[in-house]
């Protein structure tokens, strides 16, 4: 299995690329022309700033009462504007984007409007209102940011409009190219750990040459005592399983085992265990190992069939989800072959099955 996934890479750089992207031609672009076009009416001088105030909310239905005298009051004084023949209090506030205009300040200006008698008032600045002025606003209009802009845009020309989209979009593309490079970054760190959490392990050392090995299929599994050299025949070498004898046909060999010779009664006793293969199985020849490994195994209950994907890589593919004696036979049969008792084994669950895909290793290097 490869340690490095190119469609998870894929999959993560163009997810993350895309949605930033998004979000910041869409979304973050005006913000950025917002901010721009601010800073621009911040380096205003006063008298200039409530003049285009002023022309700006012309289009909303006020006139001023008397621009220059209004003006002559003084740099902070407030704005003497008519709706609809009633008055209304203009406050402009110059300031940079750190600059916060408080509640008192707001405050100040509601208590002008009652003491003028005036039907509203507005006030209106570059930087920003702080938390509490929306609460003791008390019905004025507060124009920043966004609302602000809305506000003046219409009336600025139309070469100072340019200037400021294409400084926002200048803004905008450069933040984008940083988004894109971080997305690759993060796709490339995807590719190389998503493989880790699907094959639970690490990778095996890539082989010089694959030379995979298929064993026929047996049509009858033999008993768990089964050894190797006789899993190696052919089914239609095998006896016909009999019935376990009665007890009283199994008295006589009962009383026949106990005057068998001790050499005799322990080759009896080898026969039955489940035994591994012979030593002699270890010819040198790794070729013809593999051969031996993948047909003893293919015999094993449970196991559909057997193959080498790699020369250290033993897949076997179950007809039953693998219990612990299941690898426990698989493992004595690897223990016989000095050079493959380290190879890695995955174990296939059968189609259908909910278990993932096991991979062990009997012994180490």
């Amino acid at each position: 299995m490869s340690s490095f996934s190119l469609w998870a890479a894929a999959a993560v750089a163009l997810t993350i690329g895309l949605v930033s992207t998004a979000y910041l031609w869409s979304y973050r672009r005006h913000r950025t022309e917002v901010d721009t076009g601010i800073a621009g009416l911040a380096k205003m001088r006063w008298r200039e700033f409530a003049r285009l105030i002023v022309e700006s909310l012309r289009e909303r239905g006020f006139e001023a009462e008397s621009v220059e005298e209004s003006l002559a009051r003084g740099t902070q004084a407030e704005l003497r504007l008519l709706r609809a023949g009633k008055p209304w209090l203009l406050s402009c506030k110059l300031g940079d984007a750190d600059y916060r205009v408080s509640a008192a300040t707001v405050a100040e200006l509601a208590d002008a409007v009652r003491f003028n008698g005036a039907a509203g008032g507005m006030m209106v600045t570059t930087g920003r209102f702080d938390s509490n002025s929306e609460r003791v606003a008390n019905g004025l209009d507060l124009y920043s940011g966004d609302t602000l802009w809305e506000l003046v845009e219409p009336q600025l020309p139309a070469s100072t409009r340019h200037e400021v989209i294409a400084a926002a979009q200048k803004r905008s593309i450069g933040t984008i190219v940083g988004a894109w490079i971080a997305a690759i970054v993060l796709g490339l760190i995807a590719g190389f750990v998503v493989p880790q959490f699907v094959s639970g392990e690490p990778d095996a050392p890539a082989p010089a040459q694959v030379t995979p090995v298929e064993a026929t299929t047996p049509q009858e599994a033999p008993s768990d005592a089964a050894t190797p050299a006789a899993a190696s025949t052919s089914p239609a070498a095998r006896p016909a399983a009999t019935p376990a004898p009665t007890p009283a046909a199994a008295a006589p060999s009962v009383a026949q085992a106990a005057q068998t010779p001790p050499a005799t009664a322990s080759a009896a006793t080898a026969s039955a265990r489940p035994a591994s293969p012979p030593a002699a199985a270890h010819t040198g020849n790794p070729a013809a190992e593999r051969g031996q490994v993948i047909r003893s195994i293919s015999t094993l209950d449970g196991v559909e069939r057997a193959l080498w994907s790699t020369p250290s890589n033993l897949l076997i593919y179950r007809l039953t989800d693998a219990q612990q004696q299941d690898i426990d036979r698989i493992c004595s049969i690897l223990d016989a072959y000095p050079d493959l008792r380290s190879s890695r084994v995955q174990l296939q669950p059968p189609p259908g099955s909910k278990a993932r895909v096991r991979f062990f290793q009997c012994r180490a290097y």
